[in-house]
């Protein structure tokens, strides 16, 4: 007998729309036709109702330091967000300890998702500091099916100088291992921050001037041509400028191992948002800051034509009190927010349903390319035989407003208030089991695993 039989659905690939049943046994999906005719212990009809390969979110923080903050969502708050919102598989960004140790930080983390997660989920390290200690590890961390790992080019305890990035991605290289970039020029930053200090202008609204565009374009053209140089396979996360996005597209397209992402608030919003007169401005503070109209519409460019190749939430929530308590002064103000639920429905909102790209190229975007680029697939992102079941029914058709209080991050707020949208996870469907139902939980107890990656190998 099957484990689940999903009958009637309008199944969505990268490369096209399949009406068909998907059978699933084991976990894995073991058939895929029109009118399968076998028994079930369960059976989901999802007539009328597209089913997608479960989301993966490559960037999520469970939580992440900011300002004298930590943000709130942990792996059963945050993987709850995620399931509820069809994401099936969360990347955790793993901070080292103070002496830039990863191990005991990997470690520490993979038992709290153990017990807590109702995702499955997989891990990048963040290197802070480059000795030889920390070489060794990132090969041991690969060997544990840690693959991936990430640099900074800003903020003070978290920034690497260009040599030791050099070192990075060479050692990377070596092991098999693709690195992530947060791009921004930190020296920059900081020297317009302290100019900005000594005029008094320290209100959020200077928030932008703070981090200033060309840093972002520097830190990306600087990175990318250490890529170049070493052949490196490196992945720049959170991409919020049209020139930023065209770089990554001009280098892939010249045959380098170069990717990118981008995230619905730079999709959503432009840094009018800090003068905009709005209640709560500094809610919408987050590193690299949004930038202009023509940069957000460039961005969903990007997406249609490959410069960009998938999207990932960056979700970092803080409490309104958190985000409220400096208000007068940005640099006391935690930088992150809530987006793990609330990604698919605005892609698909103003993606999809905006006719800016169909309703495959999203799930190339939100599922297989991640997978690809973090080594999941074909295990993951994919509706075939022999994946998981991780799948997501989804009707294109409900409208709903987006509210806080209604979604399942342990903030008390989110920047998407009363955003309509159009489109919701009907079910949530982890390895064959449903996990969530019409955007609530209903999975009896975390049931997540870690899913091991393998080195990578050359080619694109």
């Amino acid at each position: 007998m099957l484990q689940l039989l999903i009958k009637n659905g309008l199944c969505v690939r990268e490369d096209g729309i399949l009406p068909a049943d998907i059978a699933v046994q084991d976990g894995k999906i073991v058939a895929i036709d029109r009118d399968i005719r076998l028994p079930a212990q369960k059976t989901f009809d999802a007539e009328n109702r597209f089913v997608l390969p479960g989301l993966i979110d490559a960037h999520v923080h469970l939580p992440w330091p900011s300002a004298r903050f930590d943000s709130v969502d942990d792996y059963g708050s945050g993987t709850t967000a995620a399931v509820c919102g069809g994401v099936t598989t969360t990347i955790e960004y793993v901070v080292p300890d103070e002496q830039g140790c990863l191990t005991p930080s990997l470690q520490k983390q993979m038992e709290a998702a153990s017990t807590a997660a109702f995702s499955d989920y997989a891990f990048h390290c963040i290197i802070t500091r480059v000795n030889p200690g920390v070489l060794g590890e990132m090969a041991e961390a690969v060997q544990k099916g840690v693959v991936s790992f990430k640099i900074y080019t800003a903020y003070t305890g978290f920034r690497l100088g260009d040599e030791d990035i050099l070192t990075v991605l060479d050692a990377a290289g070596r092991i098999g291992a693709v690195v992530c970039f947060h791009a921004e020029d930190g020296l920059l930053i900081d020297y317009a921050t302290r100019q900005l200090v000594e005029q008094g202008c320290t209100d959020v609204a200077y928030y932008p001037s703070a981090h200033p565009k060309e840093a972002d374009l520097g830190a990306t053209y600087r990175i990318i041509s250490y890529a170049k140089h070493l052949n490196s396979r490196i992945h720049i996360v959170h991409v919020n400028t049209r020139e930023g996005a065209q770089m990554v597209g001009a280098a892939r397209r010249a045959g380098y191992r170069i990717t990118g992402e981008t995230c619905p608030q730079y999709l959503m919003f432009t840094e009018d948002v800090f003068r905009s007169g709005q209640p709560e401005p500094s809610t919408f503070v987050l590193a690299p800051s949004m930038r202009t109209e023509a940069d957000r519409q460039g961005l969903w460019e990007a997406l249609a034509n490959d410069d960009l190749q998938m999207v990932a939430s960056d979700h970092c929530p803080y409490t309104l009190a958190q985000k409220m308590a400096a208000q007068r002064d940005f640099r006391s103000i935690p930088g992150g927010i809530a987006g793990v639920e609330t990604s698919l429905p605005l892609v698909h909102t103003h993606g999809v349903h905006q006719n800016r790209f169909p309703i495959e190229r999203m799930v190339a975007l939100m599922s297989t390319n991640p997978a690809r680029i973090f080594n999941l697939y074909p295990q993951k992102g994919t509706i075939a035989v022999g994946s998981d079941a991780d799948l997501v029914v989804f009707d294109p058709q409900t409208r709903w407003s987006i509210q806080a209080a209604k979604l399942h991050s342990r903030t008390d707020h989110s920047v998407y208030e009363d955003v309509p949208v159009v489109g919701k996870p009907a079910a949530t469907i982890l390895r064959g089991e449903v996990v969530a139902l019409d955007g609530e939980i209903v999975a009896e107890k975390p049931n997540g695993r870690f899913v091991t990656r393998k080195v990578y190998r050359n080619g694109p």
